[in-house]
């Protein structure tokens, strides 16, 4: 009976002394937290470490139910907790306090303004002048072109043109009214609505140095007068051209060599004009067509058979090349990505010249005989 007694009894001993252990653990956990504020870690680390060390230690031995030896080791935290409480209570942050310098005075003298601008005669370039501060008080220069860009830094002093491209207008290569960096086709004029691309024409085909025809022109027989069968293909000419604002063309007259030369040069001259006449009806500035003719004078075909005469009977239409641009004031840079005026169409090969396949237009082979293709 005794024996049974006696283990209940240890136990409750047990449990008791465990509690008690714990309580004094939590004080020291306490006295930790205060040292650890006062950066015990800097003042009194070896204090803050044996505290801390032993407590852990007491945890691990209260877990196996060694009350005794925990509380030894608690006993132990306590003294160096207290210690690093007490190394670090001269070791808390120093506030200092800076007072604010008085600014020094400084004097004010009076500045005259002789031209009354707003900039003071001492920063002003052009005391006598008035003018902006942002040009130190001198007066703007002006501006020939009205572009909004003033002369000063106007590439282009001459010729309107954005802010961007410095005073210049854009390059337009093709001069069909679209600038290069929005021309899809910058060497082939076209409208605007196809992104300077030429519109897609049925008999005609615009390149970047002519319009080439698929079907000839018709004539009267020794006559100027153009037959009804050539107009659909010469309103495509003229809706061509009227897309490029900007291009001048020349209308050349040929013919074969049946007849005096001096006859046949008249005449072609006559039908050029009157291909230049219906193209201004069809509302192509007169300004922009040129008309010339060269008879018999440059072949592409032999005349020796019916086939060759009727290709050698043609109207062509060349792109003149523009007149040069003036020279801008010495000393001033050309803007980035300003092109100059396009190349010079290459001239047409004398008479008795061999003939270019550049310079045939196509599907001009043997066409059947027809009333109007006659000289």
């Amino acid at each position: 009976m005794r024996g049974v007694l006696f283990v209940p009894v240890l136990a409750l001993c047990s449990c008791v002394t465990g509690g008690a252990v714990r309580e004094r653990m939590r004080a020291v956990e306490n006295d930790l937290a205060v040292a650890r504020k006062q950066r015990a870690d800097q003042c009194a680390p070896r204090d803050l470490a044996a505290a801390e060390a032993n407590l852990r230690f007491a945890d691990v031995e209260l877990s196996q139910g060694n009350g005794g030896s925990a509380d030894e080791h608690v006993a132990l935290a306590r003294r160096a907790a207290r210690a690093a409480v007490s190394g670090s209570q001269q070791c808390g942050a120093v506030s200092v306090l800076i007072r604010e310098q008085p600014k020094p005075q400084t004097a004010k003298v009076a500045m005259t303004d002789s031209d009354g601008d707003g900039v003071p005669d001492v920063e002003d370039y052009c005391p006598e002048v008035p003018g902006p501060a942002g040009n130190h008080g001198c007066p703007l220069s002006g501006d020939r072109d009205r572009d909004g860009i003033t002369d000063d830094i106007d590439r282009c002093p001459d010729q309107p043109g954005p802010k961007d491209n410095f005073g210049c207008p854009w390059p337009d290569r093709d001069r069909d009214g679209v600038a290069d960096k929005d021309d899809r086709c910058p060497d082939e004029p076209g409208p605007k609505e196809s992104f300077g691309c030429p519109r897609k024409q049925t008999l005609i085909i615009v390149r970047k140095d002519r319009i080439e025809l698929k079907q000839q022109i018709h004539f009267a027989t020794s006559k100027a007068l153009i037959l009804k069968d050539s107009y659909r293909v010469l309103r495509q000419v003229a809706r061509a051209l009227k897309d490029a604002p900007g291009v001048t063309v020349r209308v050349e007259g040929h013919t074969d060599n049946v007849g005096s030369r001096d006859r046949n040069l008249k005449l072609s001259q006559r039908r050029a004009e009157a291909v230049k006449e219906f193209l201004v009806r069809q509302g192509v500035l007169r300004s922009r067509i040129v008309s010339e003719g060269f008879g018999p004078t440059r072949p592409i075909a032999p005349n020796t058979n019916r086939a060759g005469r009727a290709a050698n009977r043609r109207v062509e239409f060349r792109i003149a090349a523009p007149a040069p641009a003036p020279a801008g004031p010495p000393g001033r840079a050309a803007p980035a990505g300003q092109a100059g005026p396009p190349a010079q169409t290459a001239p047409a090969p004398p008479a008795d010249a061999a003939p270019s396949p550049e310079t045939a237009p196509p599907e001009q082979t043997a066409p059947p005989k027809a009333p109007g293709s006659a000289q």
